[in-house]
C-alpha cells in the first residue's frame, strides 16, 4: 500500500469513528429516562400511537398522547415533541418539512424506547 492509499484509509476510518460516535452521542443523550419509572410512563402514553390502533387516531386525539408522551421524554428529545405539536396547532407550509423531520425522529424515539410500539413507516428495530 503506497503512502498516498494509506492516508486515505486512514481519514476514512477516522470520519467513520466520529461519525458512528457522534450518532451514539446524540442517542446516549436522548435516551436518559430520569428513570425506568419515567420510561414505562413514557411508553404507556405512547402506546395508543401503535399501528394496531394508531390509525383509528383522530388528529386532535394523536396530538394530546403526544402531549401526554412529552411529559415524561428526555429533555434531549423534547425539542422534537415541541416541533410536531406546533405544528398540530398550527399548520403553516412552510413548516411542514420541519414537522415531517419531527415527527420521524419522534416516532423512531417511541419504537427504540418502547419494545411493544410499532409506529408503523419506522424502521426503528434491528
Amino acid at each position: 500500500m503506497n503512502r498516498r492509499t494509506g492516508l486515505r484509509v486512514g481519514v476514512a476510518a477516522v470520519v467513520a469513528v466520529l461519525g458512528v460516535g457522534f450518532l451514539g452521542y446524540q442517542w446516549a443523550t436522548a435516551d436518559e429516562f430520569a428513570d425506568a419509572h419515567a420510561q414505562r410512563s413514557f411508553c404507556e402514553a405512547a402506546s395508543p400511537l401503535d399501528l394496531s390502533s394508531g390509525h383509528e387516531l383522530t388528529l386532535h386525539e394523536k396530538e394530546h398522547i403526544l402531549e401526554d408522551a412529552r411529559a415524561f421524554a428526555p429533555d434531549g428529545v423534547r425539542g422534537d415533541f415541541d416541533t410536531l405539536l406546533d405544528w398540530y396547532e398550527h399548520f403553516h407550509p412552510e413548516d411542514e418539512e420541519d414537522a415531517r423531520e419531527a415527527s420521524f425522529a419522534v416516532g423512531e424515539f417511541i419504537e427504540r424506547s418502547c419494545e411493544d410500539i410499532n409506529i408503523g413507516g419506522i424502521r426503528a428495530k434491528d
